[in-house]
């Protein structure tokens, strides 16, 4: 055993060291406080540690177990080994409580000493305070305001006093007692049931309910605070329940197709209240209406091209002909002209006139063979070269230059003047001549007309030659 003067001497030197302080003993916990814990204030299921402390005044050194026990039950131990002399060590373990009163023990197990080099198992009664005891009690804290239900007055945190709660029937520890998605004090303040679910009854949560507390309505469609049951129009788009049902839309949705258009501005276009894009020109009923289309038809103006395909190129889709060049819109895109400007080519001829409106450098053809005037050496087709025709004075524009009913290039053939009319001269010349099968194909007008002539005198002559035969025969009568 040491000298109590040296005993004394080094505890009071402990003293300043070690918190919470502890006072005499040889081996053993500190009798002062025993256990206390990591945290000031802890509840049910806090994460907690419980401490103690022992001091070893008696040996060279002491090594142990030290075990934590709640209610009887081991919680965990923790280890001291080689304490040394007038030494002492803080030991813990964590803890999870339970709601409710608990008793903590301590205890010193398989303790050994090593006194002058000699180590041996001692015996709890060479142990001063082998064992250490303390009572707590472990409150919740139900709304997790950092106070305990023991001294909160609302244990729940839900507006309503746990007293109030005990009266009303609702649970003073769940702040939703009936789990209708509405806090106790809500339902309170509503005129609610904090206990049931569904106020009325009517089938519907109190939460759903737009009337928590009348059996005969529970939706609001237009939100005018007339239940839909007794409400004339439901979606206050100005159409009636009944003539909704009649036109086919939803008497609980303004806009049934979501097209942006109410059903009311739908029937009064005459569109359909159940499709976007009534017409199916990739349109929406609103998008027309705001362009000023026509909704029910995919075409407006008529000229072969949907709404949709003249706004994406910018033309009218209520003008046939946007440009105005004659050409309606439809036709321009189908032969690659602008229904946008009415001089494609910009050649100073409009697409409707010009014979080549993709082409600047020809606008006219002539003969019609597809080759323009302006590379055509034989503009009208008459079997001469424009540059002929210019050097004998006929027209290179025109197919029979006289009219005579011989292509200029006929006339040549058979030897007739191409640039003037002679009936005669050209047909007695086709008839005696080699060319008599051209001139019995290209009989003219004037020539008719001379045949009509001659033959009128020559009846005449007949007539004249009978009448003066039996002229005498009328005489005797």
């Amino acid at each position: 055993m040491k000298s109590p003067m040296r005993f004394i001497s080094i505890v009071i030197g402990v003293l300043f060291l070690v918190t919470p302080l502890f006072v005499h003993a040889e081996v053993g916990f500190m009798s002062s406080k025993g256990v206390w814990f990591s945290k000031q204030r802890f509840f049910e299921n806090d994460s907690v540690k419980i401490y103690s402390v022992i001091i070893n005044n008696s040996f060279d050194q002491l090594t142990g177990d030290v075990e934590f026990q709640v209610d009887g039950k081991l919680v965990g131990s923790a280890p001291v080994y080689g304490l040394d002399f007038e030494d002492a060590q803080q030991v813990w373990v964590q803890w999870r409580p339970d709601y409710g009163d608990h008793l903590i023990k301590v205890d010193i197990k398989n303790a050994i000493a090593v006194e002058d080099g000699k180590q041996r198992s001692l015996s709890g009664l060479e142990i001063e305070q082998s064992s250490i005891s303390a009572s707590y009690f472990v409150d919740r804290d139900s709304d997790g305001d950092g106070e305990g239900d023991k001294d909160d007055s609302d244990d729940d945190n839900d507006g309503l006093s746990d007293a109030k709660e005990r009266q009303l029937g609702s649970d003073p520890l769940r702040s939703d007692t009936d789990l209708d998605g509405w806090l106790d004090k809500e339902e309170v303040d509503k005129g609610t049931n904090p206990a049931k679910a569904d106020t009325d009854g009517d089938g519907f949560s109190d939460p759903q309910d737009k009337f928590p507390v009348n059996a005969n309505e529970w939706s609001d469609a237009d939100s005018d605070g007339i239940g839909d049951n007794a409400d004339t129009d439901d979606d206050n788009d100005g159409l009636s329940d009944v003539q909704e049902a009649q036109f086919g839309s939803d008497p609980l949705r303004p806009d049934t197709d979501g097209d942006g258009l109410s059903d009311l501005e739908e029937f009064q276009i005459a569109t359909n209240p159940q499709e976007k894009d009534s017409d199916g020109d990739s349109l929406s009923d609103k998008e027309e209406h705001e362009n000023n289309t026509d909704p029910t038809t995919s075409d407006t103006d008529g000229d072969g091209l949907s709404d949709k395909s003249e706004l994406d190129i910018g033309s009218d889709p209520r003008v046939k002909d946007t440009d105005n060049d004659g050409v309606e819109d439809g036709r321009e895109v189908a032969q690659k002209t602008s229904p946008k400007t009415s001089d494609t080519d910009g050649d100073g001829v409009l697409d409707n006139v010009d014979a080549f409106p993709l082409d600047p450098d020809e606008s006219i053809d002539t003969d019609g063979d597809g080759i323009g005037d302006g590379a055509d050496d034989d503009d009208d087709n008459d079997g001469l070269s424009d540059d002929k025709e210019k050097e004998i004075g006929t027209d290179p524009l025109v197919f029979d230059t006289d009219g005579d009913g011989l292509s200029d290039g006929e006339e040549l053939v058979v030897g007739t003047d191409p640039m003037k009319v002679n009936v005669r001269g050209d047909t007695a010349h086709g008839l005696n001549g080699s060319a008599g099968e051209y001139s019995s194909k290209f009989v003219s007008l004037e020539t008719w007309i001379d045949w009509l002539i001659l033959l009128l005198t020559i009846l005449s002559g007949v007539v004249a030659v009978v009448f003066w035969f039996h002229a005498p025969n009328l005489k005797q009568k």
